[in-house]
């Protein structure tokens, strides 16, 4: 029987500029005919069944007809379309759909007409688990976009303001997601660092645990969520005008995390395998990623586990992508005092060390009491700017401020600054806070100082902003 594989059916969207590889299925040697556009090939199935073809780059279009055949099957997806996909992955805040931001009802007229298409890609956390499979694209509208990312939906119709190519998003990302659960098992065991702090002690910890002890775990692990979720809505109830720090205050966070084992979505290489496996020989214009605050118990590894994720994906996705990172905001994180700005150091190290590598700063758009900011429009905003500027050659006069190094004088030291040339700022000198000026893009910080730190908070006060109103990175220099 004839069939193409799972990522292909109507209305999706093909990476222009990149050769386009169609796969399926058919009876072992039989003659297959593919067709698209002014374009034809024609294979034969393996013994096993499969075949694969690859047609040469096609320039944005839409509207295509792909006609696939064998024998007497045909098989006819239609309105397909080529222009510039991307990859948005993560975890809760990627994740964070439309429907519950703050600008729900203003998304739903933004998109109207402008043909984006979405791949979602569902969440099977193993491989027994009794949900649907199936993959779907569809093009986004006032009435279908409700469960949709909020930051990559409003990325891409930032994008589209700026350019008339048809526009698509793979969403593959999972809330309370480790980087480790999108890594391949092969590679998280080839780094020993990482193979020892995120693979080995897992399983080590549950090495005696068989299935139905697991099970059991994770039935009273459901109820207790259960009940959780069933005390806030009692309490927002009662009390809804009563900020988020309250509740957290009176009920506590959500219990977290469920029990470890084979069937855990949280285990290493876990949704590597049952999502991102899925939708890895598409062909993509980025990878944008958000994801850290899961990784704030192990702050200290998370840059070779970022490091080691790119790499992996873009081994496996056959194509040197440019990876979009967005840098975590402020927010108050009582379990894991002192890491995030460990998290987001890191994040903004892969974007000097890695090609290809961009970064977003959005120290100033978090909720210090709410790890979900439910306003994700300047999220979004800021990555599709961000994407304009570096992959579009779009001059919109718009850059952050960042650190760019630092002088010794007789004096002290003198911090020089790009993307930024006046502004207040905080910084604290060893320790001790002392309010500052930046003036002609340096800052002079008198002697004697060995530590000079700004917005290395978990949770910041006081953020630096430049003409343009981005902030100013986070930073942390010794002398």
């Amino acid at each position: 029987m004839l069939k193409l594989a799972e990522v292909f059916t109507d209305h999706m969207l093909i990476q222009r500029g990149k050769p386009v590889e169609l796969q399926g299925t058919a009876d072992p040697g039989q003659t297959v005919q593919v067709r698209l556009a002014d374009q034809s090939r024609q294979t034969a199935a393996s013994g096993d069944g499969t075949w694969h073809v690859v047609l040469d780059p096609f320039s944005a279009s839409r509207a295509l007809v792909l006609e696939v055949s064998a024998g007497s099957e045909t098989i006819s997806l239609n309105d397909v379309a080529v222009g510039d996909l991307f990859l948005a992955a993560g975890q809760s805040n990627m994740e964070y759909v439309l429907q519950n931001e703050a600008h729900f009802k203003e998304a739903q007229q933004l998109v109207q007409d402008m043909d984006l298409r979405v791949l979602y890609v569902p969440q099977v956390e193993y491989p027994e688990q009794p949900v649907s499979r199936k993959l779907e694209w569809k093009v986004l509208d006032k009435s279908n976009l409700a469960n949709d990312s909020a930051v990559a939906v409003y990325a891409l119709a930032e994008i589209k303001k700026h350019t008339d190519v048809p526009l698509g998003i793979v969403e593959c990302y999972k809330g309370g997601t480790s980087a480790s659960c999108w890594i391949g098992e092969t590679a998280l065991q080839s780094d020993p660092l990482i193979r020892n702090i995120f693979y080995d002690k897992y399983w080590n910890d549950i090495c005696d645990q068989s299935e139905e002890q697991e099970d059991i775990k994770r039935e009273q692990y459901v109820r207790i969520v259960a009940k959780y979720l069933d005390d806030v809505a009692a309490y927002q109830r009662m009390y809804p005008d009563r900020p988020m720090s309250w509740l957290k205050h009176d009920l506590g966070h959500t219990p977290w995390p469920g029990p470890k084992g084979k069937k855990d979505f949280g285990r290493p290489g876990g949704l590597h395998d049952m999502m991102f496996s899925r939708i890895s020989r598409l062909k993509y214009k980025a990878v944008w990623w958000y994801q850290g605050e899961e990784d704030a118990k192990n702050a200290s590894a998370y840059e070779p586990l970022l490091s080691l994720l790119i790499d992996s994906w873009r081994r496996e996705l056959r194509d040197d992508l440019p990876f979009f990172l967005v840098q975590l905001p402020s927010y108050i994180e009582e379990t894991y005092p002192e890491t995030w700005p460990i998290i987001r150091q890191a994040q903004y190290e892969m974007s000097s060390k890695k090609t290809h590598t961009h970064i977003l700063c959005t120290i100033d758009l978090g909720d210090s009491y709410n790890i979900h900011p439910t306003d994700k429009l300047q999220f979004g905003r800021r990555l599709g700017m961000l994407c304009l500027e570096t992959l579009y050659g779009m001059d919109l006069g718009w850059q952050y401020a960042r650190l760019k190094h630092f002088e010794k004088t007789g004096s002290g030291i003198v911090l020089v600054f790009e993307g930024i040339e006046e502004g207040g700022i905080v910084v604290h000198v060893d320790g001790k806070e002392r309010n500052a000026r930046i003036h002609d893009g340096r800052l002079h910080v008198p002697a004697p100082a060995r530590t000079i730190a700004y917005a290395w908070q978990n949770n910041v006060d006081h953020v630096t902003w430049n003409e343009n109103g981005l902030p100013l990175f986070p930073f942390r220099i010794t002398v």
